[in-house]
């Protein structure tokens, strides 16, 4: 179906329909690999996500769409779909830069077409503001563990922690380092010890995708 949506030129339903795909068939290749006692190496989802780089490609959307190729060469690096996206969606970013400042938004692949996000917002001197919102997959329909957190922290040299001891009593240490098209981040402390749902973690990297956007109102502080 989506597909077909894209050949009619309704680029948003068929990123639905391959964002949906995309959950089913991560599913599918998990009994799979179960069933042959080994670890998921999902050659159906790759499908899928080489399906929505090349939808948001259409749209014109090349940072979402590189995204989804890089998601792609996660599990198969040598996938030629992927590769061939990929090749193509460099060649029009070519000439992208971006600004100084390290507002905008981040993301990072949570699973079932859904992702992890951190927004860094417009911030004073020497301080970044952020939010993050995770969440982890487990067998279910929906997340088995959310999470959350904004916070305005101090930054240097394009570093900047944030530690906490409020749920746990135990130390939660978020390291962030900025990067002009990415975020590397770590995370010391339990999901619990850094208020966060089962298996949920602020960690890993963050790819930019935008240069504006708003924390959504009513975020934990």
């Amino acid at each position: 179906m989506g597909t077909k949506a894209l050949a009619t030129g309704d680029v948003g339903a068929a990123i639905r329909q391959f964002s949906l795909q995309a959950g089913y068939a991560e599913l599918a290749d998990i009994d799979l690999g179960h069933a042959r006692g080994k670890n998921p190496s999902y050659p159906l989802a790759i499908i899928a996500y080489n399906n929505l780089a090349l939808a948001f490609a259409v749209k014109g959307d090349y940072l979402r769409a590189k995204l989804w190729s890089l998601v792609a060469l996660r599990w198969d690096k040598e996938n030629k779909d992927a590769l061939s996206n990929l090749e193509h969606i460099e060649e029009k970013l070519k000439d992208w830069k971006w600004p100084k400042t390290p507002e905008g938004e981040y993301l990072q692949y949570a699973g079932r077409g859904d992702w992890d996000s951190i927004i860094v917002e417009p911030s004073p001197p020497d301080k970044v503001h952020f939010c993050f919102s995770g969440l982890w997959w487990g067998l279910g329909e929906g997340p088995s563990g959310l999470g959350e957190l904004t916070a305005t922290i101090p930054l240097h040299d394009g570093q900047a922690e944030y530690t906490s001891r409020e749920f746990t009593g135990n130390k939660c240490l978020i390291s962030i380092h900025f990067y002009p098209d990415r975020l590397e981040v770590k995370q010391t402390g339990t999901d619990f010890d850094c208020g966060f749902g089962h298996n949920v973690m602020a960690a890993g990297t963050f790819q930019r995708i935008g240069a504006r956007a708003n924390c959504p109102t009513g975020g934990r502080q």
